[in-house]
């Protein structure tokens, strides 16, 4: 057994576009594949959660576990066990710290990409933790050539330094703005990486026709899912428990759409909601890609295939080296 570090992973610099592609493979492939819905113990404020998975096409399996501690610096650790599918040989144990801010971006901005209209001029993001900073990190490698608004929400000194950090963007103008409010109306896309909420974020009236709501810790948004077009998620069974669910309008797994089963955007006025709840298996299919990357390191960048190739990009500062939310 092969013990992988958060630092092994982080250097590889996995690319933005290898990590969407490792993403889309999974949810075109989820029916292939075995999930149960996921253990979650609690106690007090805090929690400790187990999520198995199963993929025989790639002949591979795996848990992540995953702890929450309010208060602990930082309050969420996870761990990954990834084994042979076909012998049962524990393959490895790996730190998920960056898998899992970096699929979670992913994730986002794959909905972006299924779910937005593509001509979006206005996109509003609050949250800056390390799932936040890397849902930034990926739309904005992936939106490269599209000219669009920014808008940052004020939290203490964060939004200035994500706009420092993300200077070089120049297809971006970035805005900080001190409210909810002005993060919400007139945007085509909002994404919430608040990690806790307790209330509504916004008012019925400030989502505009036709924009995408991406709420990645699916709080604050409930509102909406009594009065949006439509509703989209990565696995029905972890939706499906929501206090709303038998009320939403319409309601597809990610993808249902993704295999021509189920209409995805239909008209450019829909409000549509993305809760993507997060599935173990694009934890485990990208946990078994970095290992096969970390057994080829060797190897030239041209000999890899498309989906396992690697570049050479900064992404060090970016999740920071610590565990994310």
């Amino acid at each position: 057994m092969k013990i992988i570090s958060h630092e092994q992973i982080m250097n590889l610099n996995i690319d933005s576009h290898v990590w969407v592609t490792w993403v889309d493979h999974v949810l075109r492939n989820k029916h292939q594949y075995t999930m149960p819905a996921k253990t979650s113990l609690h106690f007090g404020t805090s929690y400790f959660n187990t999520m198995p998975s199963i993929l025989p096409a790639e002949n591979v399996m795996g848990t992540k576990i995953v702890n929450r501690y309010v208060g602990r610096v930082p309050s969420l650790d996870s761990q990954l066990l990834l084994y042979d599918y076909s012998t049962g040989e524990n393959l490895a144990l790996m730190d998920a710290s960056l898998i899992t801010a970096m699929r979670t971006g992913a994730v986002t901005v794959h909905a972006i990409n299924q779910f937005a209209n593509p001509d979006f001029a206005e996109v509003g993001i609050m949250g800056f933790g390390n799932i936040g900073v890397a849902c930034l990190k990926i739309m904005l490698d992936i939106y490269r050539d599209h000219e669009f608004r920014l808008k940052l929400l004020r939290y203490k000194d964060h939004a200035e330094k994500i706009r420092t950090h993300f200077i070089q963007y120049t297809n971006v103008d970035f805005v900080i703005v001190d409210t909810v409010e002005e993060i919400i109306k007139n945007s085509d896309i909002v994404i919430s990486c608040i990690t806790y909420t307790d209330q509504m974020l916004g008012e019925d009236s400030w989502y505009k026709e036709g924009c995408l709501v991406i709420p990645v810790h699916l709080r604050g948004f409930q509102n909406c899912d009594l009065f949006f077009d439509k509703v989209y998620g990565d696995d029905r069974g972890q939706v499906q428990g929501f206090q709303y669910f038998s009320k939403f309008r319409f309601f597809a797994e990610t993808s249902e759409v993704l295999r021509g089963e189920k209409k995805g955007r239909e008209h450019t006025d829909e409000r549509i909601l993305s809760y993507n709840v997060g599935m173990s298996l694009h934890d485990i299919y990208a946990a078994m890609q970095i290992y096969r990357l970390l057994e080829d390191e060797c190897m030239s960048v041209d000999k890899l295939s498309p989906q396992s190739r690697y570049w050479l990009l900064d992404t060090k500062e970016i999740c920071g080296g610590g565990n994310p939310k």
